[in-house]
């Protein structure tokens, strides 16, 4: 069964341990909440979600690119989160 919790955790564990001081890590916090809640909402389910990160953070499998607002950012991910469950 799929738990929404432990996907949740994924968002917020940092990919090495120092990430988290790093200046960047509220604003990819943000922006993968943002993807993950927009995926959801288009129609995704959680088990896709974690098949298409296979372990991987949201910011981690799709980079946010420089000056992208977070809702810019879930659009994006989105369409490419997407892409990859349809190849």
């Amino acid at each position: 069964m799929f738990d929404l919790d432990a996907t949740l955790d994924l968002l917020d564990t940092p990919a090495l341990p120092a990430d988290d001081d790093a200046p960047w890590a509220a604003r990819d916090r943000d922006h993968g909440r943002a993807a993950l809640a927009a995926a959801l909402d288009d129609g995704l389910l959680s088990e896709e979600v974690d098949a298409i990160l296979d372990g991987r953070r949201v910011v981690e499998a799709f980079p946010v690119r420089w000056g992208e607002s977070p809702p810019a950012y879930a659009t994006r991910a989105v369409a490419e989160m997407m892409a990859a469950y349809l190849r």
